[in-house]
């Protein structure tokens, strides 16, 4: 999808505001308006009311009480409709999708902390461990044909996310973005034909 500038995306101060993972996974996120989306981890909305404006069936799910209000409001604000649920990762998605999109926390910290902005980066020990569940699941949530977009750091375990995806997916890497202190990566997953639980 391309940044619409039309767009109006505001942030709130206990929610992750979009920057460059967010926008580099807005950049290759690619759903039809005949298809449905599921945003994990939706923050302010960005990619979720991008793709509910080009007509997509969007949901979207955040742990944080602040960003399911944020993403609401930006939703109303822009006039497009989404499906919003609080909830920790699948635990309240009915259904399957086209598509699923997850920028995860993907900076080594302790998840445990009671800071809402915290959790929005903080993703664990290494990194990984908000990633790895999240896919440990998120194939189950696929309708056939369907893919995973999702965003990966140099410092937050990609070689641990990489590896937890290996058995269940097949994986290709669609943009790297360097930054000073680390590469952000863009991957797109598909769950192996191959694969029986």
């Amino acid at each position: 999808m391309r940044l619409n500038p039309t767009l109006e995306i505001d942030a709130s101060p206990d929610v992750y505001n979009p920057s460059d993972d967010s926008y580099l996974l807005l950049k290759v996120v690619e759903v039809s308006p005949a298809e449905s989306l599921l945003e994990m981890g939706t923050g302010t909305g960005l990619v979720a009311v991008h793709a509910a404006r080009l007509g997509a069936k969007v949901t979207a799910v955040d742990v944080n009480p602040h960003a399911v209000e944020c993403a609401k409001r930006n939703a109303a604000r822009n006039n497009v409709r989404l499906e919003m649920i609080h909830g920790d990762l699948f635990d309240k998605i009915p259904g399957s999708f086209d598509v699923i999109a997850f920028n995860p926390p993907y900076l080594p910290g302790e998840t445990t902390s009671t800071a809402w902005i915290e959790k929005a980066w903080s993703g664990g020990e290494e990194g990984s461990e908000v990633a790895v569940r999240f896919l440990r699941d998120a194939w189950r949530h696929l309708n056939p044909g369907g893919r995973i977009y999702m965003i990966l750091s140099s410092v937050g375990g990609l070689m641990s996310v990489l590896k937890a995806a290996k058995e269940r997916y097949s994986a290709e890497m669609l943009a790297e973005q360097r930054m000073f202190f680390e590469s952000i990566f863009a991957y797109k997953l598909a769950p192996r034909s191959s694969f029986q639980e």
